[in-house]
């Protein structure tokens, strides 16, 4: 089921997200320059990923109430943004030898968080607030500035 007219916007960031993934695999598929797919891995997180985290997080899960941000669909993706703070870290500083491995695992992480958000979060949250609280979360989140990194100067998953 496609998510409220509220939270389109996030969704759409999704879709966006699953692109980006779809881009790290298909970088690593054709053994492209791995310091390249990370250039382009930590750009996704730092201009993309957390300042959509962060709107989610204040737009969405600060209107729960306590109880409600301890179900699980919240614990979960709360876990899943901790967790890409914490491959950003190992992409930074990952030689040669494990560099892959942690792009495999980012992609993997981004595309299992994508879908948990669209599957479980979003009708978790459509579920825990009125309308009036999901038109106050649609203003932030059509309010907020997320970087468009869809346009990437070095398209190395691109055929040559």
């Amino acid at each position: 089921m496609p998510p409220s007219e509220q939270l389109r916007k996030l969704s759409r960031e999704d879709k966006d997200a699953l692109r980006f993934a779809r881009n790290i695999a298909r970088g690593l598929q054709i053994r492209a320059d791995l310091r390249q797919v990370r250039g382009y891995a930590i750009n996704i997180l730092e201009n993309f990923l957390q300042a959509h985290f962060e709107l989610e997080e204040r737009s969405l899960i600060g209107r729960l109430d306590p109880l409600q941000r301890m179900h699980e669909s919240v614990t979960v993706v709360m876990q899943q943004h901790s967790e890409f703070g914490t491959i950003g870290a190992c992409l930074l500083h990952a030689g040669e030898e494990l560099l892959r491995q942690q792009l495999i695992e980012f992609h993997q992480l981004l595309e299992r968080h994508v879908h948990y958000e669209e599957h479980h979060f979003f009708p978790y949250i459509e579920r825990c607030l009125d309308e009036q609280q999901l038109l106050l979360a649609q203003q932030e989140i059509r309010g907020a500035q997320i970087v468009d990194c869809s346009h990437w100067p070095d398209p190395y998953w691109k055929p040559a």
